[in-house]
């Protein structure tokens, strides 16, 4: 009776939006998948793979995420098809960059929760495990999965404060949400606690540690650099990095970079925003200010531009490794922060906000090592740029930090690993 109160809300509640959801879904980046995300037609179905182990990853994050554990996984399990599933229109783009070339898994955009796309999908992948990472929990999803016998894992959760509020609220139905989880993998202490409070059984639950460390790409070397920066028309240039950046902290951070150049002639600005469709509007707007903008999108970038902004989706990471000094964005915003590891693996000093709930032990345990430092605002920011500028032994003492600190602390993948294998190999209820 639930299951089907709970379909014939969704049902309905579709057809009360279809006209804003018609709206939203033929906008820009939307468009892409809008036929996927309704279960329309079949062309969005992957193949048959019966036996499998499926993996879902909402957006461009959660995907980075997944594909070192479907690696791990295709390693473990060699006679077991793969299937990647994603939600988001970043988030299939950046799959298929990664996945070019490897034929081995299946990628797919996994529809609306629905009880036809429900049964369509599990109908057609037959899964043997089923593996989410992070969050996009629906109940439809997990009822089907349930109702057929396939395990299902979570791993690399977290639940922000935001989140843990709507859980206490809900109650029942927040347990509701996670029951069908055989195995739960939280990131930290804070997330098990938060979901013990909910009422989540503890003999399901593990703090199984946050697969970014493992994740981090591996720091560029010497002539790996330099070719980047050539690339790049950075050559024998100071760089500042802002990655994953959002409206407010992009103003931010031009400000202090204008602010810092009549001490740094030469000095260079990097320019990430979390939705890289927004780069010409920043071009415009370091226009705006006096500055001369590129944008990485368009080819070959003038030598002497003094902000490159890079509008293109996987060429943040890597691109870090030229900074003196980098801010990590989402964090003087109500965000909750994005991955700190990117540039603290490649041995540089990170700064970010107050506002990093959703990397509170990472954000907390990089300042407390000395590898990442907290501004108190967007005010803050000239000042501490400055300092690492003007102190370049201070700023390599402080990204050695850092990458010691991302060193230290792998080993999440390896454990997501071994539960996956419990779990198909019926060692787990």
């Amino acid at each position: 009776m639930k299951r089907f109160a709970y379909n014939l809300a969704m049902a309905t509640g579709l057809a009360l939006a279809a006209p804003l959801l018609a709206a939203r879904l033929a906008r820009g980046r939307y468009r892409a998948i809008a036929l996927k995300r309704l279960g329309l037609g079949s062309a969005w179905l992957p193949p048959a793979a019966a036996g499998g182990i499926w993996v879902h990853a909402l957006s461009v994050g959660e995907v980075r995420s997944a594909l070192p554990l479907l690696k791990a996984l295709g390693q473990r399990f060699p006679q077991r098809p793969l299937a990647l599933s994603v939600a988001t229109a970043q988030g299939l783009a950046v799959a298929q960059q990664e996945l070019a070339g490897h034929g081995g898994v299946s990628l797919f955009v996994r529809p609306l929760d629905l009880a036809w796309n429900v049964e369509r999908l599990l109908n057609r992948l037959g899964p043997a495990l089923f593996c989410l990472v992070e969050g996009d929990i629906w109940p439809g999803w997990s009822w089907g999965l349930k109702q057929r016998q396939v395990p299902s894992l979570l791993v690399n959760g977290r639940v922000s404060p935001r989140t843990f509020r709507g859980y206490r609220r809900l109650g029942p139905l927040a347990r509701g949400l996670f029951s069908g989880f055989a195995r739960i993998l939280v990131q930290t202490g804070v997330d098990q606690e938060r979901l013990l409070a909910v009422g989540i059984d503890r003999k399901r639950l593990a703090v199984g540690g946050n697969l970014k460390f493992d994740t981090a790409p591996a720091r560029l070397d010497q002539a790996q650099r330099q070719a980047l920066a050539q690339e790049l028309g950075l050559n024998e240039r100071r760089v500042l990095v802002a990655g994953s950046t959002h409206p407010g902290e992009d103003e931010a951070c031009l400000r202090a970079f204008k602010g810092l150049q009549p001490g740094h002639p030469g000095l260079a600005l990097i320019l990430a925003p979390r939705q890289v469709e927004r780069g010409r509007a920043l071009a415009r707007l370091a226009a705006g200010m006096g500055l001369s903008a590129a944008l990485l999108s368009e080819g070959p970038k003038p030598a002497g531009a003094q902000v490159l902004i890079l509008d293109v989706l996987g060429r943040l990471a890597p691109a870090y490794a030229l900074a003196q000094a980098a801010f990590v964005g989402g964090s003087l915003v109500p965000v909750g922060g994005h991955n700190l590891l990117e540039p603290a693996a490649q041995g540089v000093p990170v700064l970010f906000g107050e506002h990093t709930h959703n990397f509170l032990e990472m954000a907390r345990d990089l300042e407390a090592c000395g590898g990442g430092g907290r501004l108190a605002g967007a005010e803050d920011l000239a000042e501490a740029w400055g300092q690492l500028l003007a102190d370049p032994a201070r700023a390599s003492v402080m990204g050695q930090a850092g990458l010691a600190f991302c060193q230290a602390h792998r080993g999440a993948l390896a454990r997501a690993v071994e539960e996956a294998a419990q779990l198909l190999e019926g060692g787990r209820p």
